[in-house]
């Protein structure tokens, strides 16, 4: 048998550098050969080029294999090298990927503190969002609403104090300091806790307030009025200014008042208006309901602003008013005592005394006028914790200035 002899390469390489001659001789070598699977089958000179063409599309097989294989294994070597570049690409995008989380990261606390001052940050509806409440009631009379007209009435000095948005949170800082303590001397008088709202619609809780007719302090007292309750107002005092005793007159006057009219209304109106002018209209028109009395333009408006007062104050962020805590004024931090002179004193001793400033202790007694405290009784006011103080000072003035 003959051996065939080609090179190796052959098989293996690309069929386009595979000589015909080369082709020719692998088909022998497959027919005649150790290979020769075809051999068997050739019986004549037709069928050994039949035979010899089978062979050749056999070994055209192998080389299509070889040239695959060959071209799988470049393209395998071709791409390590790319696989490292693709390692580092990978690290790129890793690093960057962990840029963005950070990034991320950072946008979502941002958007968590925008969104907690956002909280923080109310935006109040317009006027025409808030409504009156369907039921309105005063000291425990309700305000007749079904009556279209005291509807609009009301409903117009509601607006008016919806839109005084200033005024409305004056309202609700100054009543944190002023409320507590007329609250306490409507309980304990047992007159209706709504009579503190008075204080708004006379003088919007200012301490200093005074009116173009001369009525003066948060309960808006006249001199006459006011020395019928007790509030002395010459010498340099001035006891209209001062809170606590005003709050006493107020609450007495307006006790009195609905002893006389038996109707909260009427009592308030005749606090505006003076009695005597509520007791002239009712017998003219012939009626006791206030909201059916024509009366001058303040009076019929005063108890539909206390009623507005109310309203607001009762639930202020209902009606877009907020405010924190810390926000509000503080309450009276005070001492009050009751000292008798024989002879004035100056009050920037009693401050000096006290360790304190002239100025703190005018600001704490706005009833006092003058530069000196006058001859006779009076109640001071002095900053917390400093009455035995007061009273060792006292002592030692009195002794020097010869007194008893």
């Amino acid at each position: 048998m003959r051996r065939c002899v080609f090179p190796v390469g052959t098989l293996v390489a690309p069929y386009s550098l595979c000589p015909l001659r080369d082709l020719n001789r692998a088909a022998d070598c497959v027919m005649e050969g150790p290979y020769g699977t075809l051999g068997w089958m050739a019986y004549g000179r037709e069928k050994w080029k039949m035979q010899k063409i089978m062979g050749c599309l056999v070994l055209i097989g192998f080389l299509f294999i070889g040239c695959a294989t060959d071209r799988v294994t470049e393209r395998r070597g071709e791409r390590e090298p790319a696989s490292s570049e693709s390692l580092r690409a990978d690290e790129v995008w890793v690093e960057r990927v962990k840029s963005l989380e950070k990034s991320v990261q950072g946008l979502r606390e941002e958007v968590a503190d925008l969104r907690k001052r956002m909280s923080s940050l109310r935006v109040r509806p317009s006027l025409g969002t808030f409504k009156l409440p369907e039921v309105v009631s005063l000291c425990g009379e309700r305000v007749p609403l079904k009556d279209k007209k005291v509807w609009e009435n009301l409903d117009q000095e509601f607006l008016v104090a919806l839109g005084n948005e200033v005024q409305a949170l004056l309202w609700m800082k100054r009543a944190r300091r002023y409320f507590p303590h007329v609250e306490r001397r409507l309980r304990e008088m047992f007159l209706p806790d709504d009579l503190k709202y008075v204080t708004i619609t006379e003088s919007s809780l200012r301490p200093h307030a005074v009116s173009n007719s001369g009525a003066a302090g948060i309960w808006q007292f006249i001199p006459a009025t006011g020395e019928k309750y007790g509030m002395r107002g010459s010498g340099g005092i001035d006891e209209r200014f001062d809170f606590f005793k005003a709050t006493e007159g107020a609450l007495a006057y307006l006790k009195s008042l609905y002893e006389e009219f038996k109707s909260w209304p009427l009592a308030m109106a005749a606090y505006n208006a003076g009695e005597n002018r509520i007791r002239k209209e009712i017998a003219f028109q012939r009626t006791t309901d206030y909201f059916s009395l024509e009366l001058p333009m303040e009076t019929e408006r005063y108890v539909y602003k206390i009623a507005v007062a109310k309203i607001i104050l009762s639930d202020p962020s209902t009606y877009g008013f907020y405010l924190d805590e810390s926000d509000l004024y503080e309450p009276f931090r005070l001492e009050r005592i009751q000292v008798e002179l024989s002879m004035s004193l100056p009050i920037v001793d009693i401050a000096v005394a006290m360790g304190s400033s002239y100025k703190e202790i005018k600001e704490m007694n706005l009833h006092l006028s003058g530069e000196t405290l006058p001859v006779g009784s009076h109640f001071i006011n002095l900053p917390p914790g400093t009455t035995q103080k007061f009273w060792d000072f006292f002592a030692h003035w009195k002794n020097e200035n010869g007194l008893k």
